[in-house]
């Protein structure tokens, strides 16, 4: 019986841009032999990644965490995952880019006037180490894209632009040196 992998992150954990088989949890299923559910996305926040995580602890063995940017936040709307985040556009909610466009920068605008940093990374920093400690009777890894002032390790990995597309987001190339990176964690 393989152990039972929860997967979470942004559109960098989720495989943006690349076919869903060349994804990280595509990666650890096949390559790893976990059965995986994978609840990345792009956009997705710390805050909705450490929602997620609490819905699926009873399920799974393993927590590979792909903890993104402090800057991003999210929603649920009648049950719907709205991020915010500059840039982002609509998720087939029945709402127009330009009217998710203005939504988006008011509501942006609004958060960071009231709680931009230092408040944003100490809440993504809180967040982290809540959802850390919680799963501290399961197998987890967790991983940063930016410096963190977190109490619990986490990985912070460089993969350069020789792996990355050109959006950034990263290649196969990138995703199976990030999958090796975890999995050299998970084997220790």
């Amino acid at each position: 019986m393989s152990l039972r992998m929860y997967i979470d992150g942004c559109s960098l954990t989720y495989g943006h841009g690349l076919p869903r088989e060349q994804s990280l949890g595509s990666m650890f299923a096949s390559q790893g032999g976990y059965t995986v559910t994978d609840g990345s996305r792009p956009g997705k926040s710390n805050m909705a990644i450490a929602y997620d995580v609490y819905q699926n602890v009873s399920g799974h063995d393993v927590f590979v965490l792909g903890w993104t940017y402090s800057s991003r936040f999210g929603i649920k709307y009648q049950d719907h995952d709205i991020d915010f985040f500059a840039g982002w556009h609509g998720q087939g909610l029945g709402i127009s880019n330009q009217q998710l466009d203005t939504a988006s920068q008011e509501v942006y605008k609004y958060f960071y006037t009231v709680f931009g940093p230092p408040y944003s990374d100490n809440l993504s920093n809180m967040l982290i180490d809540t959802t850390m400690s919680f799963l501290q009777n399961k197998i987890a890894v967790g991983f940063t894209w930016e410096n963190r002032d977190t109490q619990h390790r986490l990985l912070m990995p460089f993969i350069g632009p020789n792996h990355r597309l050109p959006d950034g987001h990263l290649s196969a190339q990138g995703t199976a040196v990030l999958y090796n990176l975890l999995q050299q964690e998970l084997d220790v």
